[in-house]
C-alpha cells in the first residue's frame, strides 16, 4: 500500500510519514526541495521514502505523485498569520487542496485532508464537529475555510474523503518553529493572565489519528486534545520546568487591541510572532473542542498534556530557542 503524504517536510506530515513507514507502508512524499528531507528530525530514514519532486500547486506534479497510490494524506499547508502571505496561502491551501484531494477523488483513492480547528472560529460553548464554519477574515483561516468547502463538497458527492481537525499541535521535533511553538515560547517567558485558554494536541497523537482515519469509513474527526485555562497552563509549565513565574495580567480587550497594532506593524516590518487581531481573538475567546466521538471511534487516548509540554519545551531548549534558565529541569 503506497500512501502519498503531502507536507511531509512539515510538522504533522513528517511525524505521520515516519509512523506510516515504521508500520511497513510504502510512503511517497511530494516535496519541492528534496535536500530539505535530511533536515527534518522526525524522518529518521528519508532515503526509505519514495520522493516525487514538485509542488502541490502544480497539476503535473500532483498527477505524478498520485500515480499508483492507494491512499493520500494531504497535510501540506502554508501557515501564516500575516496578511502579506495571503496570496501564497490561497495558492497552497486552496489550489493545492483542489488538486490533491480532488485528484484523489477522481481516482476513487482514500484521502485524509488535514484541516484545522480554526475553521470553526470561536464560540461561547464547546465546539463540535457540527459547529458552523467561521466567517473570520484573516488570510489563513479564510484559505482553510475555502479548502474545507472544497473537501466537504467532494465528500457529499460520495468521494472517500475524511477530514481531521487538529487544535494547537505541539510536541518534539518540528522541522522549524511552528506558530504554536512560538506561542509556547511566549507562555513560558511571559505567562499570560487573561480570559479563556488554549487547546493542545500532541503531534504524535495526531499522526495516530490520521493513520487510523485511513482505515475508517469516510468521516470528519475532531482532534481537540486537552483544553487548559491560562491558569492551568501556567501551573503545568511551572511544574514541568521546576521554575516558578509570575503570571502577567493581560486584559483580553488590550490583547485584541495589541493584535490590531500587530496587523498594522506587520505591513511595515514583517515579524514571525503571532501577534494579530485574529490570533488574539482566538486566544481570548477560545472554547474546548468535543473529541469524544473521535476518540471512541478511532480508539484514541490523548497523552498527558504535561508530557507534551515537557517534550516541547525540552526541544526548544535543546535547539537554543529557549534559555536553560527558562527551561529549568528540562534544559539539556
Amino acid at each position: 500500500m503506497t500512501v502519498l503524504v503531502t507536507g511531509g517536510t512539515g510538522f504533522v506530515g513528517s511525524h505521520l510519514a515516519a509512523r506510516l513507514a515504521e508500520a511497513g507502508r510504502t510512503v511517497r512524499l511530494l516535496v519541492r526541495d528534496p535536500a530539505k528531507l535530511a533536515r527534518v528530525p522526525a524522518l529518521v530514514d528519508p532515503a526509505a521514502m519514495d520522493v516525487v519532486v514538485g509542488d502541490v500547486t502544480d497539476p503535473d506534479s500532483v498527477e505524478r505523485a498520485l500515480e499508483g497510490c492507494s491512499a493520500v494524506v494531504h497535510a501540506a499547508a502554508h501557515v501564516s498569520l500575516a496578511e502579506r502571505d495571503a496570496a501564497r496561502m490561497e495558492a497552497v491551501n486552496v489550489t493545492g487542496t483542489r488538486l490533491v484531494v480532488g485528484g484523489a477523488a477522481r481516482r476513487g483513492i482514500t484521502a485524509v485532508y488535514v484541516s484545522s480547528v480554526s475553521i470553526f472560529g470561536t464560540a461561547h460553548e464547546t465546539i463540535t464537529i457540527d459547529s458552523p464554519v467561521t466567517d473570520a477574515r484573516g488570510g489563513y483561516t479564510r484559505s482553510k475555510v475555502a479548502a474545507e468547502r472544497i473537501v466537504r463538497e467532494l465528500h457529499e458527492e460520495g468521494a472517500p474523503v475524511s477530514v481531521v481537525y487538529p487544535s494547537g499541535v505541539l510536541g518534539p521535533d518540528p522541522p522549524e518553529l511552528s506558530t504554536t511553538h512560538l506561542g509556547l515560547l511566549g507562555w513560558v517567558r511571559t505567562p499570560p493572565k487573561t480570559t479563556s485558554g488554549c487547546s493542545i494536541v500532541d503531534v504524535r497523537d495526531v499522526a495516530i489519528a490520521i493513520e487510523r482515519a485511513l482505515e475508517a469509513p469516510p468521516a470528519r474527526w475532531m482532534l481537540g486534545g486537552h483544553f487548559l485555562t491560562y491558569g492551568d497552563l501556567h501551573t503545568t509549565i511551572d511544574q514541568v520546568t521546576g521554575v516558578h513565574r509570575r503570571a502577567i495580567p493581560m486584559p483580553a480587550p488590550l490583547l485584541r487591541l495589541a493584535g490590531r497594532v500587530g496587523d498594522l506593524a506587520k505591513r511595515v516590518v514583517p515579524f514571525d510572532y503571532p501577534l494579530t487581531h485574529e490570533a488574539m481573538v482566538m486566544a481570548t475567546r477560545a472554547s474546548p473542542y468535543d473529541s469524544e466521538a473521535t476518540c471512541s471511534a478511532l480508539d484514541l487516548r490523548w497523552r498527558p498534556v504535561d508530557a507534551t509540554l515537557a517534550d516541547s519545551i525540552r526541544w526548544l531548549a535543546a535547539t537554543d530557542h529557549l534559555s536553560a534558565r527558562a527551561a529549568g529541569t528540562l534544559a539539556p
